[in-house]
């Protein structure tokens, strides 16, 4: 009998183990409970940037406007959130739904390539961030809420941490047991085939440029809750980052192909390389390039053992 495993996801075994142990053997500090949560508390930033991106990724687009609207989102919350956090957050998902409608908008009502109009909102947005904040640091003063959203439980875990793990949860669910999630795959992996055969190709693009909107200016508000402060600057390399993450978790760029926890796995190993290189005191530009060279492996090994879809779109 053949075996099910693939080579891309034995690939991920092996960095989910090996990266760990490496790090641990190299540095002490790795495996405490205070780097861990640290780890885990980049995960939940990435990681809930990550998810939105993936899901445009697998329906066949690319939102390139996801790292300002990180910026934008934080720079809401700390406008609108003095009184209640709550408040706040509200107002920067609200308008991280309404800039996904429109980035969706713009794909299928005036048939513009997703990397063009995204592009031009990432540049608005950018723009935006900047006009809000005046060119400075916004400062947040509600430290009770700051106090809450991180607080470290069961050494691991915080509110912060549980939420995008929660979202991830809703996401997977929607992909995998409702007839939207199907649309989502099929919008994917063929468009003119999906119309074709009665699939909600302009719903599935809908929801999910609405969560990565959503899920962004989320993203945006909660770290600026941690961090007390909104800058025009959050966020700048969360677009390479998240991007990353979802081609390490086996998310394609072609479309049709993603499973959300895979890609929360390719989020993890991720967040494990850049802690444990940061504890070894490496440079940011070596950081990058081993970043690189781990997704340039993935890459190759899903091209060796995946053939290209040529017809995704009709």
């Amino acid at each position: 009998m053949k075996s099910s495993w693939k080579a891309p996801e034995v690939v991920r075994i092996i960095l989910l183990i090996a990266i760990p142990v490496f790090f641990a053997l190299f540095n002490n500090y790795f495996l405490t409970s205070g780097n861990l949560f640290a780890l885990m508390q980049s995960f939940a930033l990435v990681g809930l940037v990550a998810v939105g991106l993936a899901l445009t990724m697998i329906v066949g687009e690319f939102d390139l406007s996801v790292a300002p609207m990180v910026a934008v989102g934080g720079l809401i919350l700390a406008k609108t959130g003095g009184d209640s956090a709550w408040i706040g957050v509200l107002c920067a998902v609200a308008f991280g739904l309404v800039i996904g409608i429109v980035n969706a908008l713009f794909i299928i009502r005036l048939k513009v390539s997703s990397l063009v109009s995204t592009l031009g909102m990432m540049i608005l947005l950018s723009g935006f961030a900047y006009w809000i904040a005046n060119g400075n640091v916004v400062p947040y003063y509600n430290f009770d809420a700051s106090d809450v959203l991180d607080h470290q439980f069961a050494y691991l875990l915080s509110p912060r941490i549980l939420i995008t793990i929660a979202l991830m949860l809703v996401v997977f669910l929607l992909l995998k047991f409702t007839y939207i999630g199907r649309d989502i795959y099929a919008t994917g992996s063929h468009r003119g085939s999906a119309q074709m055969s009665g699939a909600r190709t302009s719903l599935a693009i809908f929801v999910t440029f609405g969560c990565s909107g959503v899920f962004s200016a989320l993203a945006g508000a909660l770290i600026s809750i941690s961090l007390a402060t909104g800058s025009p600057t959050l966020g700048n390399t969360l677009l390479v980052q998240a991007a990353s993450a979802a081609i390490l978790g086996g998310v394609s760029l072609e479309g049709g192909v993603g499973k959300i926890h895979q890609m929360a796995i390719g989020v993890l190993i991720l967040a494990m390389l850049n802690n444990g290189l940061s504890l070894l005191g490496v440079s940011s530009a070596t950081t990058l390039l081993v970043n690189g060279c781990v997704l340039a492996c993935v890459v190759l090994i899903n091209g060796g053992v995946r053939p290209a879809r040529m017809l995704r779109r009709g």
